[in-house]
């Protein structure tokens, strides 16, 4: 239950933050006309991971591989990076609200961005959740307990992110462009040191130094809190210098843009 739980809590905070981030922007635009595309993209997303999801899951069941399930979600952990920097980078040209809301309504190009966006989100997030339930069915793991499991996680998230965004409420849209987009910076950071981790798990990466230090006295991997912040921004009480030093890497470098940016504008 554990397990479904994390998965399904991580996989729910990523998907419900780019959406939300999304339906916020139209809503304070005064777009929601456009909302169909969003919604669009979910039911789409949802459909195809899970026909997806279910077919590979006997192909890797019909193969007993292991390997290719870690790799699928090693590449989808690749693509939700590449996605979500790419929404960093297009929140960065969003911050003239005028400009941004003529691109919207004039441009079909940009309403089929957004549809993309969406469906690529709830598409990774959707395969990764069903592959992983699945090997936790095939471990043993009782189906009750996967359900009861995915279910609280996706609630749980949702929660946080339906009061993070309740919170923006008022908020003019050049701060809640800022806000998201440090937020979406964090969190793509912790991908980024699970993805260094996972190449390193099965020697894609070398180790360097592991560990690079150990803060378990602090907060442990196995606690209530290491295990939230797993999830939400990539902490590991013992990482390696590769997987930290990428962490850090990725971090300054896009902030560091996001800051020559905004002088430039």
């Amino acid at each position: 239950m554990e397990a479904a739980f994390i998965i399904a809590f991580r996989e729910g905070m990523e998907a419900f933050l780019i959406v939300g981030i999304i339906l916020v922007l139209l809503k304070k635009l005064s777009l929601e006309a456009i909302q169909n595309y969003v919604w669009g993209g979910v039911l789409l997303g949802l459909v195809v991971s899970i026909v997806l999801g279910f077919v590979l899951s006997v192909v890797i069941d019909g193969f007993e591989s292991e390997d290719l399930q870690y790799n699928i979600s090693l590449f989808a952990l690749a693509v939700a990076i590449i996605l979500l920097t790419y929404m960093i980078l297009w929140m960065q040209k969003g911050l003239s609200k005028k400009g941004l809301e003529t691109k919207i309504t004039q441009s079909n190009n940009h309403k089929i961005l957004i549809f993309v966006l969406i469906f690529s989100a709830i598409f990774r997030e959707g395969l990764e959740t069903v592959l992983f339930s699945f090997t936790l069915a095939m471990n043993g793991t009782a189906s009750k307990d996967i359900y009861i499991g995915l279910a609280s996680g996706f609630v749980l998230s949702g929660m946080l992110i339906a009061i993070l965004f309740k919170s923006t409420i008022g908020v003019p849209i050049k701060q809640f462009f800022t806000y998201s987009r440090y937020l979406i910076v964090l969190i793509v950071s912790g991908l980024v040191a699970l993805f260094i981790k996972g190449l390193q798990a099965y020697e894609y990466l070398p180790t360097f130094r592991a560990p690079l230090f150990d803060s378990t006295f602090l907060i442990a991997n196995d606690s209530t809190l290491g295990k939230f912040l797993g999830v939400l921004i990539g902490y590991d009480a013992t990482p390696s210098l590769l997987q930290f030093s990428s962490q850090i890497a990725y971090t300054v470098l896009i902030l560091t843009f996001l800051s020559f940016q905004n002088r430039r504008n």
